[in-house]
């Protein structure tokens, strides 16, 4: 991994509670859901990963160096989320999606499932799966009924498909825009 000659650089380093690799491979399971693509180089000893361009994390059995670029605030930002995560780990129970979950991510059902939950946040009862679909994860439409009003959503397209209200339109249209962004991947 290149490092710039001409930018001060910082570190961290984290000793984990066991030394046992489980939490390191939670971190990179947790890493790589928040900031999607990264750059993965694996020695003996340590798996070493390139976070958008410039934050460095060394997983090593028993610990974890994080390097970033001095006053940079992307960099520290990034840093500090990777910090948030390993405080995390070490005081809860597994919480991340194992890896073969994590292959799903991109699943079309995933998506509706996630959209599905924004939907029901924002709506409450007034948001139904379509009733021919026996399970709610494999529904294909969904409706939100407000009074004499009611917008039709495509889950597998993430698209309004027919709305009978402005108002309920612009709601719906804006949950989608959210979903479809929370969806996709950063980088």
């Amino acid at each position: 991994m290149k490092k710039d000659l001409h930018k001060e650089r910082t570190q961290r380093t984290i000793k984990l509670n066991n030394n046992q690799g489980d939490e390191a491979d939670d971190l990179y399971l947790h890493i790589i859901q928040m900031f999607g693509c990264i750059q993965k180089t694996t020695a003996e000893d340590a798996t070493k990963l390139l976070v958008l361009g410039d934050v460095e994390v060394e997983i090593s059995i028993g610990s974890i160096l994080i390097e970033w670029t001095k006053n940079s605030m992307v960099s520290e930002t990034i840093a500090n989320s990777i910090l948030i995560m390993i405080i995390g780990l070490n005081t809860s129970e597994k919480n991340v999606l194992s890896e073969s979950r994590l292959k799903e991510r991109s699943d079309d059902a995933w998506r509706a499932q996630e959209l599905q939950n924004l939907l029901q946040e924002q709506f409450g009862n007034s948001f139904s799966v379509d009733e021919k679909d026996e399970k709610k994860e494999n529904a294909k439409n969904g409706s939100v009924t407000i009074g004499k009003s009611k917008a039709i959503i495509d889950f597998s397209t993430m698209k309004l498909v027919d709305c009978n209200s402005n108002p309920l339109k612009g709601r719906v249209e804006s949950i989608l825009d959210i979903g479809k962004k929370l969806t996709t991947p950063l980088c």
